[in-house]
């Protein structure tokens, strides 16, 4: 049998949003018809109206400051120390252009002796070797065009990723030969060099891509490591 307590629970969990057994039309019946439970209903939405919140809740002034206070050191050390390495970085990515572009300018140069070839093929240096210059000259615009992407990487820092792939394949394909060669005991001075720029200009655009980038793989890496629990 229905009695005042079943229905004033049901009531209360109905106020609070929550499952009750009893249909609605059996408790607003049963409401109607009984005064203590209609009182009860009253009182619980009086109660259920002053405890909550009509208009809505600012943040102190003084806990919004207290937090940028505790915030704004630590984002300052960070976002100083990037900028600070990204600066470091484009300043590297110019000099190491410049390096490149003195680099293709010396063999330009090194290649006039080996061009001299008159009209019709005869040779007007008979130590003259077209093939060789033509490596030289191809050697030479290829150290241009990393010049002119490594500029373009320090001007515009987030697309160094474009030039990242390129001097990596490079430098490990040359690397691989390399060895190759080491075993062989036939390396030469100009591969060496070769390795050494390509080395240096794939660590300077690594460098470059962190300082940029390394913020978002940081936020990512600490978004993959955190606990749950």
């Amino acid at each position: 049998m229905l009695n005042h307590d079943q229905v004033q629970e049901a009531l209360s969990a109905r106020m609070d949003g929550e499952d009750y057994d009893l249909e609605d039309d059996v408790i607003d019946t049963h409401i109607a018809h009984c005064d203590k439970c209609k009182a009860f209903q009253e009182r619980a939405a009086k109660l259920s109206f002053s405890l909550t919140p009509h208009t809505p809740l600012e943040p102190s002034q003084e806990l919004a400051e207290d937090i940028l206070a505790q915030v704004e050191p630590e984002w300052r050390r960070v976002s100083g120390g990037r900028l600070a390495s990204l600066a470091g970085a484009r300043v590297a990515l110019v000099v190491l252009a410049i390096v490149f572009v003195i680099w293709a300018i010396t063999l330009i140069v090194a290649s006039g002796p080996f061009t001299g070839v008159a009209e019709g093929g005869a040779m007007l240096n008979p130590d003259s070797n077209p093939v060789e210059a033509e490596h030289l000259i191809e050697s030479a615009a290829l150290r241009l065009g990393l010049a002119a992407g490594m500029i373009f990487s320090a001007w515009r820092p987030h697309h160094v990723a474009g030039l990242l792939p390129v001097v990596g394949t490079a430098f490990f394909f040359l690397a691989g030969f390399a060895m190759r060669d080491i075993a062989l005991s036939t390396l030469s001075s100009s591969q060496v060099y070769t390795l050494c720029g390509l080395g240096a200009a794939l660590v300077v655009l690594v460098w470059t891509w962190l300082a940029d980038r390394g913020y978002f793989l940081r936020h990512m890496w600490k978004n993959l490591s955190a606990d749950p629990y």
